[in-house]
């Protein structure tokens, strides 16, 4: 299995609070996720899971360009993930490459 860049805690948004209208299911799922007004594409590792709107998730993702946005990243660190609007917010709590966690 791929090595995650960093894992993050986020809540998805329900359709009433201006989120997505579906679940996230499959394998990956590819979004940009913000830091500091900044947009990243990375890929949520789901393995499989289920992801149903109103709840939170710890979750794994990988960069897919990993240079330019390790250096905006910090365990504690606000962040939110879009799809044209936004869908989830949260934050980074372990950054596995550095065996930091929280």
């Amino acid at each position: 299995m791929m090595q995650p860049d960093a894992i993050i805690h986020v809540r998805f948004l329900t359709p009433a609070e201006g989120g997505r209208s579906k679940s996230i299911t499959g394998s990956s799922y590819g979004c940009p996720l913000f830091i500091d007004g900044r947009g990243f594409d990375c890929r949520i590792m789901l393995d499989e899971l289920q992801l149903d709107l109103g709840r939170e998730y710890d979750l794994p993702i990988k960069f897919l360009n990993r240079s330019l946005a390790m250096p905006f990243l910090a365990q504690g660190k606000a962040i939110s993930l879009w799809e044209g609007k936004e869908i989830a917010t949260g934050t980074i709590t372990e950054l596995p490459s550095t065996g930091a966690s929280m």
